[in-house]
Protein backbone atom coordinates (compact mmCIF):
# COMPACT_ATOMS: atom_id res chain seq x y z
CA UNK A 1 0.00 0.00 0.00
CA UNK A 2 1.43 3.35 -0.98
CA UNK A 3 0.29 6.86 -0.08
CA UNK A 4 -2.66 7.99 -2.15
CA UNK A 5 -3.85 4.47 -2.85
CA UNK A 6 -7.46 3.97 -3.86
CA UNK A 7 -7.49 0.81 -1.71
CA UNK A 8 -8.16 0.85 2.03
CA UNK A 9 -5.07 0.40 4.21
CA UNK A 10 -6.62 -2.37 6.31
CA UNK A 11 -6.08 -5.76 4.59
CA UNK A 12 -9.51 -7.14 5.55
CA UNK A 13 -11.27 -4.00 4.31
CA UNK A 14 -9.16 -4.09 1.15
CA UNK A 15 -10.33 -7.66 0.52
CA UNK A 16 -13.93 -6.60 1.05
CA UNK A 17 -13.44 -3.80 -1.48
CA UNK A 18 -12.00 -6.24 -3.99
CA UNK A 19 -15.12 -8.37 -3.63
CA UNK A 20 -17.28 -5.31 -4.34
CA UNK A 21 -15.15 -4.46 -7.38
CA UNK A 22 -15.89 -7.97 -8.66
CA UNK A 23 -19.58 -7.36 -7.93
CA UNK A 24 -19.43 -4.17 -10.02
CA UNK A 25 -17.88 -6.21 -12.82
CA UNK A 26 -20.77 -8.68 -12.60
CA UNK A 27 -23.19 -5.74 -12.81
CA UNK A 28 -21.48 -4.65 -16.03
CA UNK A 29 -21.95 -8.15 -17.45
CA UNK A 30 -25.63 -8.04 -16.42
CA UNK A 31 -26.01 -4.68 -18.14
CA UNK A 32 -24.65 -6.20 -21.35
CA UNK A 33 -27.12 -9.07 -21.04
CA UNK A 34 -29.94 -6.55 -20.49
CA UNK A 35 -29.21 -4.47 -23.58
CA UNK A 36 -28.60 -7.64 -25.62
CA UNK A 37 -31.79 -9.46 -24.55
CA UNK A 38 -33.62 -10.69 -27.64
CA UNK A 39 -37.16 -11.11 -26.38
CA UNK A 40 -39.46 -9.68 -23.72
CA UNK A 41 -39.07 -12.59 -21.29
CA UNK A 42 -35.29 -12.41 -21.32
CA UNK A 43 -35.42 -8.61 -21.18
CA UNK A 44 -37.60 -8.65 -18.05
CA UNK A 45 -35.50 -11.37 -16.43
CA UNK A 46 -32.33 -9.33 -16.98
CA UNK A 47 -34.09 -6.21 -15.68
CA UNK A 48 -35.12 -8.14 -12.56
CA UNK A 49 -31.59 -9.39 -11.98
CA UNK A 50 -30.20 -5.86 -12.13
CA UNK A 51 -32.87 -4.60 -9.74
CA UNK A 52 -31.95 -7.44 -7.34
CA UNK A 53 -28.25 -6.57 -7.55
CA UNK A 54 -29.01 -2.93 -6.73
CA UNK A 55 -31.16 -4.09 -3.83
CA UNK A 56 -28.16 -6.03 -2.52
CA UNK A 57 -25.91 -2.99 -2.93
CA UNK A 58 -28.53 -0.86 -1.14
CA UNK A 59 -28.26 -3.05 1.94
CA UNK A 60 -24.48 -2.64 2.08
CA UNK A 61 -24.04 1.06 1.36
CA UNK A 62 -23.44 3.51 4.15
CA UNK A 63 -24.43 7.14 4.18
CA UNK A 64 -21.90 8.02 1.47
CA UNK A 65 -21.44 9.95 -0.55
CA UNK A 66 -19.14 7.18 -1.81
CA UNK A 67 -18.94 3.49 -1.07
CA UNK A 68 -16.47 4.03 1.77
CA UNK A 69 -17.99 7.28 2.98
CA UNK A 70 -16.15 10.50 2.12
CA UNK A 71 -13.24 8.76 0.41
CA UNK A 72 -13.35 7.84 -3.31
CA UNK A 73 -11.97 4.30 -3.80
CA UNK A 74 -11.57 1.74 -6.56
CA UNK A 75 -15.04 0.43 -5.73
CA UNK A 76 -16.40 3.79 -6.84
CA UNK A 77 -14.22 3.73 -9.94
CA UNK A 78 -15.73 0.33 -10.79
CA UNK A 79 -19.36 1.37 -10.26
CA UNK A 80 -19.18 4.76 -12.00
CA UNK A 81 -19.12 3.39 -15.57
CA UNK A 82 -21.84 0.88 -14.73
CA UNK A 83 -24.17 3.58 -13.44
CA UNK A 84 -23.54 5.78 -16.47
CA UNK A 85 -25.52 3.34 -18.65
CA UNK A 86 -28.70 3.97 -16.70
CA UNK A 87 -28.79 7.66 -17.54
CA UNK A 88 -29.02 6.63 -21.19
CA UNK A 89 -31.48 3.79 -20.53
CA UNK A 90 -33.77 6.34 -18.82
CA UNK A 91 -34.11 8.12 -22.17
CA UNK A 92 -35.78 4.98 -23.52
CA UNK A 93 -38.15 4.15 -20.69
CA UNK A 94 -38.73 3.84 -16.98
CA UNK A 95 -37.30 0.48 -16.02
CA UNK A 96 -37.59 1.13 -12.27
CA UNK A 97 -34.06 -0.02 -11.58
CA UNK A 98 -33.68 2.25 -8.57
CA UNK A 99 -37.25 2.70 -7.32
CA UNK A 100 -36.55 1.11 -3.94
CA UNK A 101 -32.90 1.97 -3.51
CA UNK A 102 -32.50 5.52 -2.17
CA UNK A 103 -28.91 4.96 -1.04
CA UNK A 104 -27.93 3.60 -4.45
CA UNK A 105 -29.66 6.57 -6.07
CA UNK A 106 -27.68 9.02 -3.91
CA UNK A 107 -24.51 7.07 -4.63
CA UNK A 108 -25.17 7.23 -8.37
CA UNK A 109 -25.71 10.98 -8.11
CA UNK A 110 -22.49 11.53 -6.17
CA UNK A 111 -20.49 9.54 -8.71
CA UNK A 112 -22.15 11.28 -11.67
CA UNK A 113 -21.25 14.67 -10.20
CA UNK A 114 -17.59 13.84 -9.65
CA UNK A 115 -15.36 15.72 -12.12
CA UNK A 116 -13.19 12.68 -12.92
CA UNK A 117 -16.28 10.62 -13.76
CA UNK A 118 -17.75 13.36 -15.95
CA UNK A 119 -14.44 13.75 -17.79
CA UNK A 120 -14.08 10.00 -18.38
CA UNK A 121 -16.33 10.05 -21.47
CA UNK A 122 -16.90 12.42 -24.35
CA UNK A 123 -19.90 14.67 -24.75
CA UNK A 124 -21.30 12.29 -27.36
CA UNK A 125 -21.35 9.29 -24.99
CA UNK A 126 -25.15 8.94 -24.93
CA UNK A 127 -25.50 9.10 -28.71
CA UNK A 128 -22.72 6.57 -29.18
CA UNK A 129 -24.23 4.19 -26.64
CA UNK A 130 -27.68 4.47 -28.24
CA UNK A 131 -26.17 3.74 -31.66
CA UNK A 132 -24.32 0.74 -30.21
CA UNK A 133 -27.51 -0.59 -28.60
CA UNK A 134 -29.43 -0.10 -31.84
CA UNK A 135 -26.86 -2.23 -33.68
CA UNK A 136 -27.30 -5.05 -31.10
CA UNK A 137 -30.76 -5.77 -32.46
CA UNK A 138 -32.31 -6.78 -29.13
CA UNK A 139 -35.42 -5.70 -27.27
CA UNK A 140 -33.80 -2.45 -26.14
CA UNK A 141 -32.73 -1.73 -29.74
CA UNK A 142 -36.39 -1.63 -30.70
CA UNK A 143 -36.90 1.04 -28.05
CA UNK A 144 -34.00 3.06 -29.50
CA UNK A 145 -35.68 2.86 -32.91
CA UNK A 146 -39.00 3.96 -31.40
CA UNK A 147 -37.42 6.93 -29.63
CA UNK A 148 -35.63 8.02 -32.81
CA UNK A 149 -38.93 7.93 -34.70
CA UNK A 150 -40.69 10.06 -32.05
Amino acid sequence: VSPGSLHPADPLERARHRAWIEFASAVLADIAAFYSARDEDEFQARRGLLRARFGWLERHLGEGPYFAGERFTLVDAAFAPAFRYFEVFARLGDFAFFDHTPRVSRYRGALAARASVVAAVGADYAQRLLAFIARRGGRLAAMVDESAAA
